[in-house]
C-alpha cells in the first residue's frame, strides 16, 4: 500500500503478544461495537462500512515500515484476496502475529490505499470475523474519498404532527470531522455538546435521527419558509 504523504505519520508499532493477556477484558471500541451490532440484526450492515473508515485498525507486517511504503499482511481464501485488518492488536491470533508487528493506522488510509482486487477481512481468525469483498472495498474507498457531510434531525411532536426542529450535520475535512448545529438558513454553529458524535457511536440511543442530503435540503426550505411540517422522505 503506498500513499504520496508519509504513511509514519499516522503509525504506532507494537509487538505482538505471544502470552495470553490475563487482565480485565478490554471493553469493547466503536468499531467492535458496530461489528457486534450489525451481526445481531440491529444495526443494517450499510453502517460497517463508515465505521471502518472512522476507525483506527491494526495491521501486521514482517518488519519494520519503509517511510514511502507499507506492505500489511493479505490472507488468501479460495481465489479472492483480503488484507488482514484488526480492530485492536488484542485481536490479533497467535498464529497471525509470530514474526510480525502489528502497526496500528487510521481505516480510512487503509481503505483508500488497498489495491482495487483486494478485499478486507476484519478480525481473521475470530469466530466474529468479517469480508468485505474487492467490489465493496472499491465502492467505499470511492465513497469515503471525497469530503462529505452526513446530516441528522431531532423531531418533536407540534400541533399534533412530528416536525424536524433540529438539524445538525458532519463534515469531513482533511483535518478530522467537523460537526455543527444549524441556526438559521446557512447558518451553522459547533455542536459543543457532542450530539453528533454520541448519535455516531451510540445511534440506538441516540435521540437524533440520520437523513439523507435531499431530506436535509427539505429540511432548510422549511427553515427558510418558517413553516415546518412532518419530512416526506428520508
Amino acid at each position: 500500500m503506498r500513499s504520496d504523504d508519509d504513511p509514519l505519520e499516522h503509525v504506532r508499532s507494537y509487538q505482538v503478544a505471544k502470552e495470553p493477556d490475563m487482565t480485565e477484558p478490554r471493553p469493547e471500541n466503536d468499531l467492535e461495537v458496530t461489528m457486534r451490532l450489525v451481526r445481531s440484526g440491529e444495526l443494517p450492515s450499510e453502517r460497517l462500512g463508515p465505521a471502518l473508515v472512522e476507525a483506527e485498525l491494526a495491521v501486521l507486517v514482517d518488519r519494520t515500515p519503509d517511510p514511502t511504503a507499507i506492505e500489511p499482511l493479505v490472507v488468501h481464501r479460495d481465489e479472492a484476496n483480503f488484507l488482514a485488518v484488526f480492530t485492536a492488536t488484542e485481536q490479533v491470533p497467535a498464529e497471525f502475529g509470530e514474526g510480525r508487528s502489528a502497526l496500528l493506522l487510521p481505516g480510512r488510509l487503509l481503505i483508500s490505499g488497498a489495491a482495487p482486487e483486494v478485499g478486507l477481512v476484519v478480525n481473521p481468525g475470530s469466530a466474529g470475523a468479517m469480508e468485505i469483498p474487492p467490489s465493496a472495498l472499491a465502492a467505499l474507498r470511492q465513497a469515503s474519498a471525497a469530503p462529505s457531510t452526513r446530516y441528522f434531525i431531532r423531531e418533536q411532536m407540534v400541533d399534533g404532527q412530528v416536525v424536524p426542529v433540529s438539524v445538525f450535520r458532519r463534515r469531513s475535512t482533511p483535518e478530522g470531522p467537523v460537526d455543527e448545529r444549524l441556526l438559521d438558513v446557512d447558518s451553522w454553529a459547533d455542536d459543543r455538546h457532542g450530539t453528533v458524535d454520541k448519535a455516531i457511536r451510540f445511534p440506538l440511543d441516540a435521540d437524533i435521527e440520520e437523513i439523507s442530503p435531499e431530506a436535509a435540503q427539505d429540511v432548510f426550505d422549511m427553515v427558510a419558509r418558517r413553516t415546518y411540517v412532518p419530512l416526506q422522505r428520508r
